[in-house]
């Protein structure tokens, strides 16, 4: 081949350009004889190095005969911005790439998805042969992720997966695409060609693909997650049975915790039950948190128990964790996980009381409903408490203060017998007369029991005097008296004793 210095003027081409053009391949031969340059030069603008070239208006052409004239003549196709293998692949011309390659085409800066596209497995060995990485940005992973018709692809990578693990690489992504994807075909084709469904890979979801390769500690570097992850996490039960869940391979627990559907949750436990259902529970907890509206639900949860998980076991920090998560639902979904949490023998009790201990967890179910509020008339005009309510605060280890009525304005004290008679008078003057004498001196004068007026004296809050207080005031002590305390307006205006004589 010869050797022709190029130019970096445009204008030095122009007519070259036309008699390509015009296919005028004498006209080229001619400007060729005269030593006229050919090409433009490396150092040529950007600008005019995207016009197109008498090569590649050539090969554009298909015009066989004057490629071979300007090839043979010392173009150089490696000085093209683009390579002409493309434009041959496009065109499929397969002579035409012969061509290309036995004058010298680079066949590294082959485009290989151009290359893909042909459907030509005789094509996928060659460039291999000369050396060109098929796997280089995951090109392969994608054209087997988005071309399922390309079976020469998916054979030719099954021939070479066993020789070179980045093969077996490029199928496992493909694998995991179809199966977020919910293609059946492309997830048949895959495991065809020996794509592993339990090998972790790097994911193609958003844009291209991405490998955390600038970790600095390789323990902690994110590879990805294999298919029957990715079926798990999208709820597609259809392409889990496809892929077949293997206990020995796959970490049942991280299953568990991925995915919302119940569908899912029931096949898994075909194979393997949960295992720490207190990672599990915190991890869609804590996953539900960082949502907004009513995507998430109970429904995990309620089948993980379904199944027969059971929350028997937790450290403290993993209740601590839970608890950080249920504060932040929405009132909805705090009450909903709550009363599941309670139901039957779902948790340990010794957990919910852990769960229920803290004043911010209290303040939740205060707000929610389960305990009552001062105000809890006004609010149940708006919204009921939640049933069950006395149930779930057994659970959790909360005792409520029994309430306290109101006293009626008019208070009976002792019983209406046969002759008995009234004897009214005011707190006040109760107060004066259990001071005045015992207790039990007064009861026996007024016909009644000293236990009875004991507690009538509790119910209408007038103070009694304690035990060994009238020994000390024969002694001559002076013992502190308390006072009365005043009720609210309306309540023991009056209180009615029935007196019956002896």
């Amino acid at each position: 081949m010869v050797s022709r210095e190029p130019t970096s003027n445009a204008i030095d081409l122009s007519g070259l350009i036309e008699l390509c053009k015009s296919g005028d391949v004498y006209g080229v031969e001619r400007w060729i004889k005269d030593g006229k340059p050919m090409q433009l030069s490396a150092d040529a603008s950007a600008k005019l190095r995207r016009k197109r070239s008498a090569l590649q208006i050539a090969l554009e052409c298909e015009n066989r005969a004057l490629a071979f004239l300007l090839l043979c003549n010392g173009f150089d196709p490696n000085l093209e911005t683009d390579s002409p293998l493309n434009i041959a692949l496009h065109c499929r011309r397969w002579d035409l790439l012969d061509l290309l390659l036995e004058w010298g085409a680079d066949p590294h800066r082959v485009c290989l998805d151009d290359l893909f596209d042909a459907y030509q497995s005789n094509l996928f060995e060659r460039f291999r042969e000369l050396g060109v990485d098929l796997t280089a940005n995951h090109d392969l992973a994608s054209a087997l992720a988005y071309h399922t018709s390309n079976k020469p692809l998916f054979g030719f990578a099954k021939r070479h997966r066993d020789e070179d693990p980045k093969y077996q690489t490029e199928l496992n992504i493909a694998l995991v695409h179809h199966t977020g994807r919910g293609n059946a075909k492309g997830v048949q084709l895959c495991l065809w060609a020996g794509a592993d469904p339990h090998a972790d890979a790097p994911s193609m979801r958003y844009s291209g693909i991405v490998d955390d390769d600038d970790s600095e500690d390789e323990e902690d570097r994110f590879i990805g997650w294999s298919a029957v992850y990715e079926a798990c996490l999208f709820g597609r039960v259809d392409m889990l049975k496809r892929l077949g869940p293997d206990p020995a391979r796959d970490d049942f627990d991280d299953l568990y915790g991925a995915t919302d559907s119940g569908a899912v949750i029931e096949f898994l436990a075909r194979f393997a039950p949960p295992k720490d259902i207190s990672a599990i529970i915190r991890r869609h907890l804590q996953s539900a948190s960082f949502r907004f509206g009513d995507y998430w639900s109970t429904h995990p949860l309620r089948s993980l128990f379904g199944v027969g998980a059971r929350w028997y076991s937790a450290s403290k920090d993993q209740i601590a964790y839970v608890r950080q998560a249920m504060v932040k639902f929405s009132n909805r979904d705090f009450v909903d996980v709550v009363k599941l949490l309670a139901e039957k023998d779902h948790c340990a009790r010794e957990i919910l009381v852990e769960l229920g201990r803290t004043p911010r967890f209290r303040a939740r179910m205060k707000e929610v409903g389960f305990i009552p509020s001062d105000n809890d008339k006004s609010r149940r005009n708006i919204e009921p408490r939640p049933t069950r309510s006395r149930e779930v605060l057994a659970k959790f280890g909360i005792e409520l203060p029994k309430p306290v009525l109101p006293l009626p304005r008019i208070v009976h004290i002792g019983s209406r017998r046969p002759g008995a008679s009234e004897m009214r008078m005011d707190r006040a003057r109760l107060f004066k007369l259990v001071w005045s004498k015992p207790v039990m001196q007064l009861a026996a004068e007024w016909g009644i029991s000293d236990r009875g007026l004991g507690k009538a004296c509790r119910r209408l809050k007038v103070p009694v005097p304690p035990r060994g207080y009238w020994a000390r005031l024969e002694a001559g002590q002076r013992p502190r008296k308390p006072r009365l305390a005043k009720l609210s307006e309306g309540e023991a205006g009056e209180i009615v004793v029935w007196v019956s004589t002896p």
